[in-house]
């Protein structure tokens, strides 16, 4: 129980952080230069690494919990 509340609370996190990397790239670093070249910094690679560690870890917690849901009530109903 404990380890699947640590995994949720670190995926939102991760989530949290790429959102706000995704924000900083928009709202600071995205330009074009004078050859018309689009400039990007590291916070576009970040963001993405961020959201999709975040989301693996949020569908890795649901499936478990909804093993543990399934587990669960077929033992219930072996013992009737």
């Amino acid at each position: 129980m404990m380890m699947r509340a640590k995994m949720s609370w670190l995926s939102l996190f991760l989530l949290s952080l790429g959102l706000f990397f995704r924000w900083a790239e928009n709202y600071f670093y995205q330009y074009l230069d004078e050859n018309g070249v689009l400039q990007e910094s590291w916070f576009m690679p970040l963001a993405a690494l961020s959201l999709l560690a975040g989301g693996i870890g949020l569908v890795v917690v649901a499936a478990q919990w909804i093993c543990r849901l399934v587990s669960s009530s077929v033992s219930g109903k072996r013992g009737k």
